[in-house]
C-alpha cells in the first residue's frame, strides 16, 4: 500500500491563506492494477481563482501538476 498526502480546504479565507485554513490528511492507496500507473507529484500549481470559483470547504485541492 502507498500513502498519499492530501491537502483539504478547511475554511475559506480572506487575503492571504493561513496554515489553519488547510488540513493535511493521509489516504491509503491500493497498488496499481494492470494498465494503471502510480505517479508522484513533484510540483503543484494552485491558482488564485480556485479560492471562490472551484473550492468548497472539505474539497481536496486538485490542479495542474508535474509528476514522475
Amino acid at each position: 500500500m502507498v500513502q498519499a498526502k492530501i491537502w483539504v480546504l478547511k475554511q475559506h479565507f480572506e487575503g492571504f491563506p493561513k496554515d489553519t485554513d488547510f488540513e493535511l490528511s493521509l489516504e491509503q492507496l491500493s497498488e496499481p492494477n494492470d494498465g494503471e500507473v502510480l505517479l508522484e507529484a513533484v510540483f503543484l500549481s494552485v491558482d488564485p481563482y480556485m479560492r471562490r470559483v472551484r473550492m468548497q470547504e472539505g474539497d481536496v485541492m486538485i490542479e495542474t501538476q508535474v509528476a514522475k
